[in-house]
């Protein structure tokens, strides 16, 4: 699925602005393999919470554990 196609799905409309602006920036930084390791270190910088990590958990964009590093990046939300 294309970018532009992905972003326009009704699961990523749904969330809220800072979990949108938060899941870009995971997936700007993601590597080869999808995991991003310095997801603590945008969300501070974001000034975004657990909320926001959990709110794309539960969409199925990431998969996160708070006690795990890395974040997963999914490719296609369901």
């Amino acid at each position: 699925m294309e970018r532009k196609d992905f972003l326009e799905t009704n699961n990523f409309y749904n969330l809220t602005n800072d979990a949108k602006l938060l899941y870009l920036y995971l997936d700007a930084y993601k590597d080869k393999d999808n995991l991003v390791y310095c997801s603590e270190l945008i969300a501070h910088m974001l000034g975004v919470t657990g909320k926001e990590l959990n709110e794309l958990k539960e969409a199925g964009f990431i998969n996160y554990d708070e006690y795990l590093v890395p974040v997963e990046i999914v490719e296609e939300c369901n």
